[in-house]
Formats: structure tokens, C-alpha cells, sequence
């Protein structure tokens, strides 16, 4: 069975979207923009990063503006489970804003998922796929 691969340039690029526009949110007091995010990372994690819309976004940027950023695969498992738990963080965040009316735990939250992707974004460092890969080899030396 194959594994499906995507540019890994595309996910830091997302990436750095993403932590802008939660900074953004954190700034300007904009709470929804967590929920904006939870979605558009959901979306990525549920039916596959190539529908990601900050991938997208990152994609017609670097097509508008003619950015000669080389294409680096990588498979698509570990930043798919990175997106996941980015969406549980921010489902987390939104239900502190709206559910539970603290507005501390959905900043804490929010702010973990833009430290998050802006490492991804500056450094190429995703924790979450190092998360994916650990556990993976854990599974794989248990057997």
C-alpha cells in the first residue's frame, strides 16, 4: 500500500498562515478566528491535506507571486495527525470562548496551536509529527 505524499514547503507555508492569523486573533481580540482555524485545520485532517485551505492559500500565493519554492515530499500520515491534534487544541479553545465563557483557557489553547505552527513555519520543526513518528516506532518495536 502506498503512502500519500505532500510538499512539506505547502504544510510550512499553512503553517505560517495559520500562527499570523491566530496572533492576529489574540491581538485584535477576534475569538472566532480560533474557530476559523479549528475548521480549516479540520478539514485537512479529515479529508486529506490536499484539501487543506491554508495549504491552498500558501499554494496560490507562491503561484501569484512567483515564488521559485522547491517542491519537498514528505508522507502525508504525520502532518495529517499534527493538523488533528491542532483541531482538538482549538475545538478546546472554542469551547473555552463559547461554551464556558473563559476567555484564559481558550487564549492558552489558541496560543499553543500559533507557537505550534509558527516553529513549523520558521524552523521546518513540527512536534506533531515528531509525536507521530515516536509512537509509531514505539509500536513497531513492541511487536
Amino acid at each position: 500500500m502506498s503512502v500519500r505524499m505532500v510538499d512539506r514547503n505547502s504544510m510550512r507555508g499553512g503553517a505560517g498562515i495559520s500562527a499570523v492569523l491566530l496572533l492576529l486573533g489574540y491581538v485584535f481580540s477576534w475569538r472566532w478566528m480560533a474557530a476559523v482555524i479549528l475548521v480549516a485545520l479540520a478539514i485537512g485532517a479529515f479529508l486529506g491535506l490536499r484539501y487543506s485551505p491554508l495549504g491552498t492559500a500558501f499554494r496560490f500565493g507562491k503561484r501569484k507571486f512567483n515564488l521559485q519554492i522547491p517542491v519537498e515530499p514528505e508522507e502525508e500520515p504525520p502532518p495529517r495527525f499534527a493538523q488533528l491534534v491542532g483541531t482538538i487544541f482549538l475545538a478546546g479553545a472554542t469551547i473555552g470562548f463559547y461554551g464556558m465563557h473563559n476567555s484564559g483557557l481558550g487564549w492558552t489553547l489558541t496560543l499553543i496551536v500559533a507557537l505550534l505552527q509558527g516553529l513549523l513555519a520558521t524552523t521546518g520543526i513540527c512536534v506533531g509529527c515528531e509525536v507521530y513518528n515516536f509512537g509509531r516506532r514505539m509500536s513497531r518495536s513492541a511487536a
